[in-house]
């Protein structure tokens, strides 16, 4: 059976077991897969910081790769890569998402599957409950709906709950990408797969879990951290206080990712979480315009409506809505909600058009309002 290298990474990874080390420390060593293969015994005596076990369990991986005797589960990892259409990236390839190289304990694999395959594409991470109330549901579709549409893409765990609900809004309106507590190969929970399904054709599934491995509790925590990992931003839409979206914001915060919550009442125990994070310094959601807001604030440089990166360099087309917003900026500082009185629009829709105007280099924001540059 001829391997590519990909699928040879996917079966000294599914050898782990879901350890991670041993294959981070086997590549650091040897650079990468085809130097590994290729490796002599004096290579592999010089990987001092990869113990002899692991030593021994990838040499006898390689060594049923080259004589073509591959074990039989080793031969489900390749047919499954191959029957469902997985991609395998390695760190050093360029399809890898450069914001995982900066977070603590970056996978040594990713697998992905679906029809979008730009992981680096600006991401805001959207979770919560799982039982959620049927406000946070309305909630959390509203404003993925709102994020997708122009050009952010939602990314969140395929949980039931705020999870699904994220997924579903951005699916109305563009692009989600769901990071499994499971290998790519497995669907969880059945109730989602159907959910799933869509996500494949307007998204893209992601694990860093080895090919079969099943959702365990120990497997979802390490999940939370790529969902954070690979996003600019995290909204926890509803939480209780030992809630799960916790340990992601918790990443979100380690990561030095922005960090949003929506406010609850005090009486209302499914999110009291939310308000522990807005008493710690959390970033507060009241509707979508405080998202712009936020990002408005960061270096996220993407342009709406199309989702792609802006040339820092040229000055974009602007749309209608635009030019009427720069016709009544001058030197004077004048407000979002002033703007939108004058308009007669949604607060929320001016806001996207001036963080347009602001990524393209047009308006700045000084004081309580935004000049003309």
């Amino acid at each position: 059976m001829d391997l590519s290298e990909q699928e040879v990474a996917a079966l000294l990874h599914s050898a782990t077991h879901g350890n991670d080390i041993p294959l981070q420390t086997a590549l650091q060593h040897f650079g990468d897969i085809a130097c590994l293969l290729n490796a002599s015994e004096q290579d592999w005596c010089a990987c001092h910081a990869l113990s002899q076990t692991w030593q021994l369990t990838f040499k006898a991986v390689i060594a049923r790769i080259e004589t073509g005797r591959l074990q039989e589960h080793e031969r489900r990892v390749v047919g499954s890569l191959r029957d469902l259409g997985v991609d395998v990236l390695l760190p050093s390839s360029a399809s890898y998402p450069a914001l995982l190289h900066h977070i603590p304990d970056p996978p040594a694999l990713l697998y992905r599957r679906g029809s979008w395959c730009d992981l680096n594409t600006p991401q805001v991470a959207m979770v919560g409950a799982r039982r959620a109330s049927i406000q946070a549901q309305k909630l959390a579709h509203t404003c993925a709906r709102e994020l997708a549409a122009c050009g952010l893409v939602i990314t969140s765990g395929m949980a039931v709950g705020i999870d699904a609900c994220s997924h579903a809004g951005a699916l109305e309106s563009g692009h989600t990408i769901a990071v499994l507590g499971s290998g790519i190969d497995q669907l969880y929970p059945a109730r989602n797969r159907r959910l799933a399904r869509q996500i494949l054709k307007q998204g893209c599934l992601v694990s860093d879990h080895p090919i079969a491995t099943n959702p365990t509790k120990y497997t979802f925590p390490k999940r939370n951290r790529l969902v954070s990992g690979l996003s600019r931003m995290v909204i926890v839409v509803e939480a209780a206080r030992r809630s799960g979206s916790l340990v992601t914001a918790r990443h979100a915060l380690e990561q030095n990712k922005e960090l949003m919550v929506y406010p609850w009442s005090a009486a209302h125990n499914q999110g009291l979480g939310c308000l522990d994070l807005l008493a710690d310094g959390a970033g507060l959601i009241r509707d979508v315009a405080d998202v712009w807001l936020a990002l408005a604030q960061t270096d996220l440089a993407i342009e709406l409506k199309s989702g792609s990166v802006i040339n820092s360099d040229s000055t974009p087309d602007l749309s209608t809505e635009c030019q009427r917003l720069l016709q009544l900026l001058g030197d004077a500082p004048v407000s979002s909600w002033e703007l939108s009185r004058q308009l007669k629009q949604p607060i929320a829709r001016v806001q996207e058009h001036l963080l347009e105007l602001e990524l393209a280099r047009r308006i700045a924001v000084s004081g309580t309002g935004y000049v003309r540059l």
